[in-house]
């Protein structure tokens, strides 16, 4: 009897074993195809680029050339810096005087292009939780897309925490004001709730940084195209980096599936020195593969996905063009 019992538990213990092994593999490894980056480039990328090119006034030749090259990336979404906004939520018409004379020469250029005006501001310095604030934001976007030629708005306000609901705010107010707009944010890295709380009690502090399931999906009833910028992550490892864009990439597909929501994953092409971020570890070649590998697992909602987006054209040299071209087309 006693034997008998004791090979029972055996058997349930090596049964658990075998069943916590396989969904620790699925989870932090899982399934995967091998297909090339190619394979999942929908031409449908985006790009940052500076506010050089509204704010003065550039040479025809040039913008035409600017055009030529979002065409040859495969770069549908341009983000345009416009901003920033200026704490009472407005921007001068002199800062961006010369946007209709660079819209109208690059879409003639590359028609296909989606010029979004860009406007950001440090969360510190704009109280959005104002409506009055957000009551001129939203008239200089009504304004920016009648006068300019601008085909959307792309929010970049940070830090954003995942229980700001002015800013949820901000976006409803947005969609009221241009119901046919497209309205594009970059957002803050996924993380899950329990994380953000195990890190919170380790660090004696509620950690807010990170964006959570409910708080991506209350964005993307609003939101046209969320923007993910996986970058400035602290990690001091290469394939621990491309393992955390990996993991973005799988549940954010997941947790936008059901919306209406493009997901693109933004990569770094920059070199700052600064403690969060390492050029060695994140940059356009770890970013794709890490991107790559999560469109390669099953988990994966490739419905959601659309491309990828590179900050930021002032950085990027030939060299990580290559890269990109290599992995990327």
């Amino acid at each position: 009897m006693i034997l008998r019992t004791l090979k029972q538990i055996v058997k349930y213990t090596i049964g658990l074993s075998l069943l916590l092994l396989f969904l620790a593999w699925y989870f932090f490894v899982g399934p995967h195809s091998q297909l090339e980056g190619s394979d999942f480039n929908l031409e449908k990328n985006g790009l940052w680029i500076k506010h050089a090119w509204v704010g003065n006034d550039q040479d025809r030749a040039v913008i035409e050339d600017l055009a030529l090259k979002l065409a040859k990336y495969d770069i549908k979404y341009v983000y345009v810096h416009t901003g920033p906004f200026d704490a009472d939520g407005t921007v001068p018409d002199e800062r961006y005087q010369y946007a209709e004379e660079f819209l109208n020469i690059l879409k003639a250029k590359n028609p296909d292009v989606v010029p979004l005006a860009w406007l950001g501001q440090l969360r510190s310095e704009l109280e959005i939780d104002s409506p009055e604030i957000r009551a001129n934001i939203t008239d200089l976007c009504q304004k920016l897309i009648q006068e300019t030629g601008f085909e959307g708005i792309h929010y970049d306000i940070e830090p954003i925490t995942h229980d700001d609901t002015a800013f949820l705010d901000l976006l409803a107010e947005t969609r009221d004001t241009l119901p046919e707009t497209m309205i594009s944010i970059a957002a803050d890295e996924w993380q899950p709730k329990l994380i953000s709380d195990v890190v919170g009690v380790i660090m004696d502090q509620e950690v807010k940084s990170y964006w959570q399931t409910d708080y991506f999906r209350e964005a993307a009833q609003y939101a046209d195209q969320i923007v993910v910028m996986t970058y400035d992550t602290s990690l001091a490892q290469p394939d621990h980096y491309e393992w955390l864009v990996e993991q973005e990439v799988i549940y954010l597909s997941e947790i936008l599936k059901d919306t209406d929501a493009e997901l693109l994953i933004g990569i770094p092409t920059y070199e700052d020195d600064k403690e969060s971020f390492n050029p060695e570890v994140e940059n356009m070649e770890t970013g794709l593969n890490g991107l790559i590998k999560g469109l390669n697992n099953k988990r994966t909602e490739l419905e959601t996905f659309t491309g990828v987006a590179i900050y930021a054209n002032w950085e990027t040299d030939s060299e990580e063009w290559a890269t990109y071209q290599e992995l990327w087309q």
